[in-house]
């Protein structure tokens, strides 16, 4: 008894009914759950072809990590040591991968060079097929300690690069997505291949080899330093032919699209409708007498009422503002006494968001403290207009912040253009992922609105002087933030916070701080 159920159909009047391979029916009896029949059939499909082609008894270690469950996901389909998380704890995503953060998060895949029975010193290789399309600027796939074995499919400079068994490096070169199958090999003391997609890309002829490392192969993780992307297999063992690098590429390709892994689709770009903007009043501090409040930060409690970050170039004591729910005139200002903070957090506040779980207010004071090179993270009670807590030190570039009801934490945009996620104690949960130039804000749907759907991230970003734009983020079947749309926003000429609900975006525009036309601060609508 093999521990699962299998339904055997009778077989029709010739038809050929084809036993499966010993190998797929040890792997199945391994699987929890054990896969369907369609699954089931792929699976010895992929093994009879690896087999058929003498390629299966060249591999220590072969992960289809895209599977239908994460135990399956972690199967060393041949029968040796398998995988496991390594650290962190990173995301599953059913006939997809593990997505790791570029945190903590990695895969061990089992795969130790030094004590492998295939992979050796002049005849080895490894492979991996990833899901991320952009840039790493460090190795996601390697030995853990060193760089005995390294495979980059996209690195900063849009080069394919890997190492294997040594130092030297060998690169395919110029390359315009990270996605698809990327495998070093090498075939002598002194030769490396790097293959593409199955395809030969280059070849190094002047690569010593070195003895192979005792550190296992990691996925998310490569010589000490995290890496983030998604990682649908990873395969190695002895050396290939290029026949066969070309047979073991089609027969993934064929199994990973009929679960539907994909390159993720590119950005659409479209223009937002302007609808009446709403002019701010000058409050008690404003930039210029007549040209409206401070705006940097939005957002909204669910008494309705409206938050206007008053952030400026240099510290204040002023550092947002309640504004009614028809946004038309102040209810409170909130300045350090009023919050009961001490007069040395007076600064600039930028990012401010709601907690959608506790109706608690969570802003971003930078430049606070004695010292003037610190930002502070600060929640607020809105009903006593009371900070809770201790301000709690945060990195001096943080600037935007949204809460993200998914994760309970926040997503924080840097002012090097890069977004973090945070959780309530201000410790990262993920490492920095590249934003657009001159990022600044963002905002987490938590329904959808038209096109824009629920659990959308989206970032605000724009040169002062032109048109601002709306960068739409998803995790979409990925795990971690993927570019799913930029939408322009005609007028946003000093672009800053953005808030979305019923169908419209709400955009600060702090063009008195920083001129623009007309030289005014405002809150800009743009309808859906």
């Amino acid at each position: 008894m093999l521990g699962f159920d299998i339904t055997i159909a009778r077989p029709v009047r010739g038809s050929v009914v084809r036993e499966m391979r010993a190998a797929t029916l040890a792997l199945i009896a391994r699987m929890q759950p054990p896969p369907d029949p369609a699954r089931a059939t792929r699976i010895d499909l992929l093994i009879g072809t690896l087999i058929d082609h003498q390629i299966w008894s060249r591999i220590d270690t072969l992960l289809l990590l895209a599977a239908h469950s994460p135990e399956a996901a972690l199967l060393n389909w041949t029968g040796g040591r398998d995988a496991a998380v390594g650290g962190g704890d990173p995301r599953f995503i059913a006939d997809r991968g593990w997505w790791c953060d570029g945190l903590d998060d990695w895969i061990d895949t089992g795969l130790v060079p030094a004590s492998a029975t295939r992979f050796q010193r002049n005849s080895a290789m490894a492979g991996c097929w990833t899901r991320k399309d952009g840039r790493n600027a460090t190795v996601p796939v390697g030995t853990i300690v060193g760089t005995s074995v390294s495979i980059t499919p996209r690195n900063a400079s849009d080069a394919n690069a890997g190492r294997l068994n040594g130092t030297t490096v060998v690169s395919a070169g110029s390359v315009t997505t990270g996605y698809g199958f990327c495998a070093v090999d090498r075939d002598g003391a002194a030769r490396l291949r790097q293959f593409v997609q199955g395809r030969l890309g280059a070849t190094n002829g002047s690569a010593p080899s070195a003895a192979p490392s005792a550190a296992t192969i990691g996925l998310g993780l490569a010589n000490g330093i995290a890496a983030d992307g998604q990682f649908c297999a990873f395969v190695g063992g002895d050396s290939l032919s290029e026949q066969q690098h070309g047979i073991l590429y089609d027969a993934l390709a064929d199994y990973l699209g009929a679960l539907g892994v994909a390159r993720l689709p590119a950005a659409a770009s479209r223009a937002l409708s302007p609808a009446d903007p709403v002019a701010l009043p000058d409050g008690s501090a404003p930039i210029t007498a007549g040209n409206g409040m401070a705006v940097t930060g939005i957002a909204r409690d669910p008494a309705g009422r409206w938050y206007i970050a008053n952030g400026r170039t240099t510290r204040h004591a002023l550092l947002f503002t309640r504004m009614t729910p028809d946004m038309v005139a102040i209810d409170l200002e909130f300045d350090v006494a009023r919050l009961g903070l001490s007069s040395d957090m007076a600064g600039s506040c930028q990012g401010i968001t709601c907690d959608t779980g506790d109706g608690t207010i969570w802003f971003i004071v930078k430049l606070a403290g004695p010292d003037g090179n610190r930002s502070y993270l600060v929640r607020m009670e809105p009903e006593t207009g009371l900070a809770i807590g201790t301000p709690i030190p945060i990195a001096a570039g943080d600037n935007g912040i949204a809460y993200d009801p998914e994760t309970d934490g926040f997503w924080i945009v840097r002012d090097s253009a890069e977004l973090i996620l945070y959780d309530k104690q201000g410790k990262a949960r993920t490492g920095s992922f590249p934003l657009p130039p001159a990022s600044d804000h963002c905002f987490v749907t938590g329904v959808g609105h038209g096109r824009i759907g629920a659990g959308e991230l989206i970032v605000s970003a724009g040169v002062n002087g032109a048109a601002g734009a709306i960068h739409r983020y998803h995790r979409l079947d990925y795990g971690g933030p993927v570019a799913i749309g930029i939408e322009t926003a005609p007028g946003a000429d000093a672009i800053e916070g953005v808030w979305l609900g019923e169908d419209v975006f709400h955009i600060g525009n702090d063009a008195a701080t920083h001129p623009g036309v007309p030289a005014k601060n405002r809150v800009l609508r743009y309808q859906l």
